[in-house]
């Protein structure tokens, strides 16, 4: 397992999507922090390591957001 980097273009400008493929966070960057996955132009040469962290389980639902916003059950 280890931490995987991808190149990818926005417009005209080369991105690098950095993650790690055991599902931990990957740590470094500017700022510098935890995350699940970085995403850099590639001429800033940030650099990441993996960590211990587990990424958090899944993305939120629509209902998930409506109880936060209402304060209750959808």
């Amino acid at each position: 397992m280890a931490i995987r980097q991808e190149h990818f273009m926005v417009g005209q400008t080369d991105f690098i999507r950095t993650y790690s493929d055991k599902g931990v966070k990957v740590h470094g960057g500017f700022p510098e922090g935890d995350y699940d996955v970085a995403e850099d132009p590639a001429a800033l040469n940030r650099t990441y390591t993996e960590t211990d962290i587990p990424i958090d389980g899944g993305e939120v639902t629509a209902e998930e957001t409506l109880d936060f916003l209402f304060g209750g059950e959808s």
